[in-house]
């Protein structure tokens, strides 16, 4: 009976997408640009300015800005120029075919011309979905223009995580078997396999950064373990060896993982574990410290590797944090009396995908972790979006 109430507690961990917070406050947009886009096509203009303000450091102004963006439409080619307050040159940004292409890529330099950041704008989620009754896995561009249904198990699907050569998803199903499974997608065929169907709890897996490699966690012998195997799921061993639940594990580099550890029953904490070490005990699994909070879960690690994005529990709410490794300086990005979980990072290292909620109603945001500014993205008609993990690059392309 214990290990059934630890399942049940892990499971309810696993699966408690159900979150949304306010937009922080950000001293009044003090890092932000304010900007206009001028075209004599209204549906055009729309649209830079629809992707411009998903980039929190970017604000959309009705009169005049610091920044003006020219759009002119020639014979089905497109020019896109920057024009700064106070300087008398014009940067040719982009000309091409007017195509959403031609959009994301202008609006991508727009970003690195004036932060000297690349543009993120040409993102590809993966992200859960209860459109159709049951959550299933999709995958979808950061303006939900292109949407594609990817698994019809007519189940619980969750945690899906990116290959990082983008070829595969691996995912939690758990409707096949009545345990949660893990299953592996190649997404050039649709095909699924099962890569985890023990008794009992597969769930959490994710790949390493070389791709040869997943860890997830596992109830194989009774308490849930992480393990690590190949990418087939083959030469499965366990690298932890104690009590206590285990959540989301996450790839540091090749060798060394962060996963959540709820060692006694109040709530999980990061801990860092050597995947060179077979079942690590208690004396060896260092915490990351995390002020100000008992709970820390759910941690992704930025693509430059200086970021460790997390969920942690402030005056009751869930929110997120980031912890600058070399530092070792934590700050929370959200804040309010609502919920903020389910973290991805996207390719600039500045801004995330999250998961929010409002009253039951889940759906995808785009946080500025500089400014605090939260955007939803145009998702609303996917109903109850959430999970989301980010591919760097435009996987439709």
């Amino acid at each position: 009976m214990k290990f059934w109430r630890i399942v049940c507690v892990f499971y309810g961990l696993m699966i408690n997408a159900t979150l949304h917070g306010n937009r922080t406050p950000n001293s009044e947009d003090a890092d932000a640009y304010t900007f206009i886009v001028a075209s004599e096509n209204a549906q055009l203009r729309e649209i830079f300015e629809q992707i411009l303000q998903l980039h929190g450091g970017l604000k959309k102004s009705n009169a005049t800005g610091q920044l003006k963006i020219t759009v002119d439409v020639l014979q089905s080619r497109i020019k896109v120029c920057l024009f700064r307050e106070n300087a008398k040159s014009t940067q040719l940004i982009c000309e091409g075919p007017d195509t959403p292409k031609t959009y994301i890529d202008a609006c991508n330099r727009i970003v690195t011309c004036v932060f000297q950041t690349p543009g993120f704008f040409h993102a590809t989620l993966v992200f859960v979905s209860d459109i159709s009754g049951h959550s299933e896995l999709y995958l979808s561009d950061l303006l939900f223009e292109k949407v594609v249904q990817l698994t019809q198990d007519r189940a619980a699907v969750l945690h899906p995580r990116w290959h990082p050569g983008g070829t595969h998803i691996v995912y939690t199903t758990c409707g096949k078997s009545g345990f949660p499974d893990i299953y592996c997608m190649h997404l050039a065929s649709k095909s699924a396999t099962a890569i985890a169907q023990y008794r009992g709890i597969n769930a959490s897996a994710c790949f390493s950064p070389s791709g040869k490699q997943l860890a997830m966690v596992l109830s194989v012998k009774g308490i849930p373990q992480i393990y690590v195997s190949d990418v087939n799921g083959k030469n499965l061993r366990a690298i932890t060896q104690c009590g206590g639940i285990k959540t989301s594990p996450v790839w540091l580099d090749n060798q060394n993982l962060v996963f959540g550890w709820d060692e006694m029953g109040y709530g999980p904490q990061l801990h860092k574990i050597s995947t060179l070490k077979r079942k690590n005990s208690f004396n060896n699994l260092p915490k990351i410290q995390i002020p100000l909070s008992h709970f820390s879960d759910e941690a992704a690690l930025s693509f430059d590797k200086s970021k460790l994005l997390f969920t942690a529990v402030i005056h009751k709410t869930f929110q997120l944090g980031v912890l600058d490794l070399n530092s070792k300086e934590a700050r929370f990005v959200t804040q309010g009396p609502l919920d903020h979980m389910e973290g991805c990072w996207l390719a600039d290292g500045r801004h995330i995908v999250c998961t929010e909620k409002n009253v039951g109603k889940r759906k995808l945001v785009v946080y500025d972790t500089q400014t605090g500014n939260g955007i939803p993205l145009p998702c609303d008609s996917w109903n109850n979006t959430s999970q989301a993990d980010a591919l760097p690059y435009d996987y439709f392309d």
